[in-house]
């Protein structure tokens, strides 16, 4: 998800949000490596890992839409985005024994939360490094769609595909702070230092 920053001296980035993103996408590298990789899964420890990866997804979206400083829409697109996730993961926790409905609600979770990234990466001038944000979220997007129309057959499938994307995804958004990190790091160190008045 996206980071914005404050119109503070040296363009640094508002920490809280900054450390939700960092947080998620360790998170989402441990979750989607247990999904991944878990042996001898039984569907309801699927449904477990799934929903807990869509839950901590969508808490990150609502810590952002309410810590950050974009404008109210894009904020209460972001929250939308978020209550949706906690929404299926619900659906998800829930004992449904299919795996069809596993993948759309994941698959779903994931469009939703990129299409978000990317409306907010155009809309949003105080993001600094919007292309980058723009192009992360239109990738989940597309991995939310390719989940959703890939037609797997087991659990196993289902998990060993989608607990590599969420490691990719998590590893993307860990990358993305520390970018954003070393760019507020080259600002404060270019900028001028002040003359002292004799």
């Amino acid at each position: 998800m996206p980071e914005n920053e404050s119109a503070g001296p040296g363009g640094s980035v508002v920490g809280g949000v900054r450390q939700a993103v960092l947080v998620a996408g360790v998170g989402s590298m441990i979750l989607g490596a247990l999904i991944a990789v878990w042996p001898h899964k039984t569907e309801a420890t699927a449904e477990l890992l799934f929903g807990l990866y869509l839950l901590w997804s969508g808490a990150l979206q609502l810590i952002i839409a309410m810590s950050s400083r974009f404008a109210t829409a894009l904020r209460i697109f972001v929250f939308l985005s978020g209550a949706a996730s906690v929404a299926l993961a619900v659906l998800t926790l829930r004992s449904t024994d299919s795996v069809v409905l596993l993948a759309v609600w994941i698959g779903l979770g994931w469009a939703l939360r990129g299409i978000a990234q990317a409306t907010v990466a155009v809309w949003a001038a105080e993001l600094s490094e919007s292309g980058w944000h723009e192009v992360f979220g239109l990738l989940t997007m597309v991995v939310g769609m390719v989940v959703i129309v890939v037609p797997f057959d087991s659990f196993d499938a289902l998990a060993i595909a989608a607990g590599g994307c969420a490691i990719v995804i998590g590893a993307l958004e860990i990358l993305t702070v520390a970018r954003g990190r070393g760019e507020v790091i080259s600002l404060q160190d270019t900028a001028p230092i002040p003359a002292v008045p004799n």
